[in-house]
C-alpha cells in the first residue's frame, strides 16, 4: 500500500505544473480548487513543502497561508478518518515491520496530546503521522488540535515563495532603501530555516525520548 501511495504521489508531483496552470485559469474557484489539491496529494504522501510554496506563488502570503492551512487541517481529518475506518488492519500490519513506527503509535497512547504536538514538529511527513494516529487509539479532538502545530512551519514555507519573488525584483536595484530591504528579506528566511531545523532536532529528541520512556514503563 506504501508503495503504492508514494508511487500516485509521484505521479501528481510531476505534474503539478500543469495543475498549477490550471488553477490559475479558474479564477476565485482557484482557492477551493487548490484546497482540494493540497488534500488529495498530501494524503499520497506529496510533501506539503511543495504545496505550500506554489500557494505562495499563486495567492499571495495571506490568501496562500489561508489555503495552505485549511487543506492541511482537512486533508489530516481525512487521512485520520480513512485510517481509522478502512486501513487500520493493513496499518497495524505495515507496522510489525517498522518497529521504530509502532514504538512511536504505542507511545501516543501513554502521552497522546504532548507527543502528538511534537510529533507535528518533526520532519516526518504529516500524513504518514495522521495515518498513524488514525490507526491507534488517540481521539479525534486531540488530533485535530495537535495539528495547528503545523501551522508556524506551513507559513514559513509559503513565506519563502513571496520572499523570493521580492527578493528578485529587488535584486537589480541601486537604491540603497531597496538594498537593505532585500537583504533583510533574505536574512528574514535564513533565520526560519535555522529556527524550522533548530525546532525541528529538539522535537525529535523529545519524541525520541518519550518513546523510549514508554517502552521501559
Amino acid at each position: 500500500m506504501i508503495v503504492a501511495v508514494s508511487v500516485v504521489g509521484h505521479e501528481i508531483e510531476y505534474h503539478i505544473k500543469a495543475i498549477e496552470c490550471w488553477i490559475t485559469g479558474l479564477g476565485p474557484w482557484g482557492l477551493l480548487a487548490f484546497i482540494g489539491l493540497f488534500i488529495l496529494a498530501t494524503s499520497f504522501l506529496v510533501p506539503d513543502t511543495v504545496l505550500s510554496i506554489i500557494a505562495g506563488a499563486l495567492f499571495g502570503l495571506r490568501w496562500g497561508g489561508v489555503v495552505v492551512l485549511a487543506g492541511s487541517l482537512l486533508g489530516a481529518a481525512i487521512q485520520f478518518a480513512l485510517s481509522y475506518k478502512f486501513l487500520r488492519s493493513r496499518i497495524q500490519r505495515l507496522l510489525a515491520a517498522k518497529p521504530s513506527l509502532a514504538a512511536i503509535q504505542r507511545a501516543v497512547s501513554h502521552d497522546e496530546f504532548r507527543l502528538q504536538i511534537l510529533l507535528r514538529l518533526t520532519p516526518l511527513n504529516p500524513a504518514i503521522i495522521s495515518y498513524l494516529l488514525g490507526a491507534g487509539s488517540v481521539r479525534f479532538s486531540g488530533f485535530l488540535m495537535a495539528c495547528l502545530a503545523l501551522t508556524p512551519n506551513l507559513m514559513i514555507k509559503v513565506y519563502f515563495d513571496y520572499v523570493g519573488k521580492h527578493a528578485a525584483m529587488l535584486a537589480g536595484s541601486e537604491a540603497s532603501a531597496t538594498q537593505v530591504h532585500f537583504w533583510a528579506m533574505v536574512g528574514g528566511v535564513v533565520m526560519c530555516v535555522v529556527v524550522m531545523v533548530l525546532v525541528s532536532r529538539i522535537a525529535h529528541r523529545a519524541v525520541i525520548q518519550a518513546v523510549a520512556g514508554s517502552d521501559k514503563a
